[in-house]
């Protein structure tokens, strides 16, 4: 399988004001300048989760509920997301539009191999390699997984 970078842009919903997850990954994979860096997502989450769910823009409705196991309100198409469970409840979401042309300025980029339009992560393996990606547009970060 070839590699399948996933931009997705994260969006808060429901934290007016807060830093995004996004926004807290890029601050860290900033501060490292040129050089990679390993994130791991409990450091910039504040909250027990114990599922993290980051579905393509393509991912469908019914594809999101049967991934998450629950139900998945305010569905909107074409949606790049990051869900995180907690005993099989959404306890936290951020999602953004795509962009199929090319990544927004600051956003992260996941990139794995797949199947499916998405990927789960426990705490223990949501643990990423991260760089700084310059384009015509400006920086996004690209993480990869650390197996």
């Amino acid at each position: 399988m070839k590699p399948l970078f996933s931009f997705i842009v994260i969006f808060l919903i429901g934290c007016g004001g807060s830093r995004t997850i996004e926004q807290q990954i890029g601050e860290r994979l900033k501060a490292c300048g040129s050089q990679p860096c390993i994130v791991r997502i409990t450091d910039v989450t504040d909250f027990p989760w114990d599922k993290m769910y980051v579905f393509e823009a393509g991912a469908t409705h019914e594809q999101i509920e049967k991934s998450l196991g629950t139900t998945f309100p305010d569905y909107v198409e074409f949606t790049r997301r990051i869900v995180f469970l907690k005993n099989g409840k959404i306890i936290r979401r951020e999602e953004q539009p795509a962009d199929v042309e090319h990544p927004v300025n600051g956003q992260v980029a996941f990139a794995e191999t797949y199947t499916d339009p998405y990927w789960a992560f426990t705490p223990a393996n949501a643990v990423f390699r991260g760089e700084q990606k310059r384009f015509s547009g400006g920086v996004y970060y690209l993480l990869v997984q650390v197996k």
